[in-house]
């Protein structure tokens, strides 16, 4: 994790260092190291858990300074036409490769990162994020300086002086929000693929990955699409693994966690033991359970030879993590687990995140590019217009609103009744988020929206601060740039080759994976979200008592309170007419948000 002040004046800027020191989401157990170079103030975070050292984030010399976080992936194709080594430090390789190509190198890196370049000889800053957004990495303008963070909520705090939090941030689970606004107006996410250009005082940002300009590839086949994707896959996990770094993964009874943690597993067949770690709580059983997610993952776990980890959260936890909201991002089961990789020793954990958006993509998109291609025989076959009912059904969901531009009646009826507690000038959604979550025209269309949705990057960004303040690395194969640009090359019809769901990872995955994992149909994780609604019922019956501490909080002034009141009288009263699990959710909620804006607000 990086930060930094950089001027070309001779003020330099060290009380942003201080304070964002001070009450950073990401300082706890970790030591900073002061970086400065002729334009800069900065610095890096170093943690004792990790197996990186100063080089690993910092190089400087008489021309350069490189400050650097995250990993490069294909190190030794980079370090070849650098005329170097690989065992290079990647900040070291960084500034090779600037000083001999200039910014444009880039485009050639495979990995997930930011870093900040300055020449001293030229007035002029560069600061570069990864293709996909893995890494956090936010700015502000000033009059004469340019701030940089990892700590997009510690920046923000700053350039805010902790208050008028931006309403939008707090709103996201009440309606669609633009996930790329941070808490402050003043500060800005760099968006994946780009690079800001600071320069006579004044920021440029320019996008340097363009994947909309890969074209369907007409000439592909089948047996040459899975056998180039399962190389790409199983390369995706090799280059990610690293002997220095003692391992872990996500485990469920889902194709996409299930396939890393293999192929993860196999890279680390050296380490004695390999956690997995589940969502889903280890000792609650709902009544009339029909199907027990966590026998299939034990199975699975045993087959592979992976030790499962099982949650224990139980209220009082839940509770308190809902209180350090400003800290976990809200996510209070990712945030058990870290806690329990911090105490079995792990610090790098393989996530399958990504995957539902491209490789292991399920039916979204498929029938429009069909009906484009004229091929009716195909989209019959997986649409039979009997029964006619639920032919159309499907054809208006699959294809008519998202080319129109429509939101179907279950998407619209669940953003009208998640906004029931805004005030009215609050409760409209954002439409370009709208849009590239819910509309398209084709497959590739839709891969390319949800690129641009931000909430893959939402989520790594928070896991990737949470992570690093307990010592602990997340890797998404996934997510590999590879993986995502071959997808949007690959022609619908050569997903329709079986009658599978989400096709190609049940292909790839035939000598992988138990069969029990590999035509697991469903993604319910019947324990989980029925703990999860228990979790929200008692915790909000408790919660209920602090409305009136939250009335007055500035920063919840989007909230009807009044509505919320009355609501909460219904309830005791047993006559609340909305749905009681869709309130309970948003009571926690708020008291997220609130907690979220009292730390924000703290000692401001």
């Amino acid at each position: 994790m990086i930060l930094g002040a950089v001027s070309f004046s001779p003020v330099r800027n060290r009380e942003f260092i201080n304070k964002v020191l001070v009450g950073t989401s990401m300082n706890e157990g970790l030591v900073f190291n002061d970086v400065n170079g002729k334009w800069l103030n900065g610095g890096f975070f170093l943690s004792p858990d990790l197996p990186s050292g100063p080089e690993d984030f910092c190089y400087t010399d008489t021309d350069i300074l490189v400050l650097f976080s995250g990993s490069l992936y294909n190190k030794a194709e980079l370090a070849a036409s650098a005329g170097t080594t690989a065992d290079m430090p990647d900040p070291a390789l960084i500034a090779r490769l600037f000083l001999r190509e200039g910014i444009g190198f880039v485009n050639c890196i495979n990995g997930d990162f930011v870093f900040y370049i300055e020449q001293f000889g030229v007035k002029e800053a560069y600061l570069v994020r990864d293709h996909v957004g893995i890494r956090p990495m936010a700015f502000s303008e000033g009059s004469d300086s340019l701030l940089f963070s990892s700590d997009i909520t510690g920046l923000s705090r700053f350039v805010s002086g902790g208050r008028n939090i931006d309403c939008e941030y707090l709103m996201g689970w009440f309606k669609s929000v633009d996930k790329r606004r941070a808490p402050c107006s003043k500060v800005k996410k760099l968006l994946p693929g780009h690079y800001l250009h600071y320069c006579d005082g004044k920021v440029q940002t320019f996008r340097y990955w363009k994947p909309e300009k890969i074209k369907t590839d007409r000439s592909l086949q089948h047996d040459k699409m899975l056998k180039d994707l399962d190389s790409i896959l199983r390369d995706a996990v090799r280059i990610r693994c690293d002997v220095r770094y003692t391992a872990g993964a996500h485990v469920s009874g889902g194709l996409d966690s299930a396939i890393v943690s293999t192929l993860a597993r196999e890279e680390y067949r050296d380490q004695n033991t390999f956690p997995g770690f589940s969502w889903s709580h280890l000792a609650f059983t709902p009544a009339d359970l029909k199907f027990d997610e966590r026998e299939l993952i034990k199975e699975f776990c045993k087959a592979k030879g992976i030790t499962p980890w099982f949650s224990d959260l139980d209220r009082n936890d839940f509770l308190k993590k809902v209180d350090d909201s400003y800290y976990n991002h809200m996510y209070f089961f990712e945030d058990r687990v870290l806690e329990t990789a911090e105490r079995v020793g792990v610090n790098l954990i393989f996530s399958g995140w990504g995957g539902d958006d491209f490789i292991s993509a399920g039916d979204r998109g498929i029938e429009i590019d069909l009906l484009r291609g004229l091929r009716f025989r195909t989209f019959l076959h997986r649409n039979p217009i009997r029964p006619v009912r639920r032919f159309v059904k499907y054809f208006l969901s699959d294809v008519v609103y998202p080319l129109l531009g429509i939101l179907d009646p279950s998407t619209t009826r669940s953003l009208s009744n998640r906004a029931r507690w805004l005030r009215e000038p609050f409760k409209k959604s954002d439409r370009r988020a709208i849009r590239n979550f819910f509309f398209f025209s084709s497959r590739r269309q839709l891969h390319l929206r949800l690129l641009e949705s931000y909430h893959i990057q939402e989520r790594c960004e928070s896991w990737s601060v949470m992570g690093h303040r307990k010592g602990i690395e997340y890797r998404y194969p996934l997510l590999d740039k590879r993986i995502i640009e071959y997808m949007l090359k690959v022609p619908s019809e050569l997903l329709c080759k079986t009658d599978y769901f989400r096709p190609l990872l049940r292909e790839i995955g035939k000598d992988l994976l138990p069969e029990e994992i590999r035509m697991n149909w469903s993604k319910y994780d019947e324990v989980y979200w029925t703990y999860i609604k228990e979790l929200y019922k008692v915790s909000a019956e408790f919660l209920m008592e602090e409305v009136h501490v939250w009335i007055s909080n500035p920063e919840l002034r989007f909230v009807d309170f009044g509505l919320l009141t009355r609501d909460i009288k219904d309830y005791r009263e047993n006559k609340l007419e909305p749905d009681v699990s869709l309130f309970f959710r948003t009571l926690v909620y708020l008291k997220e948000a609130h907690m979220f804006s009292v730390v924000y607000n703290w000692n401001r």
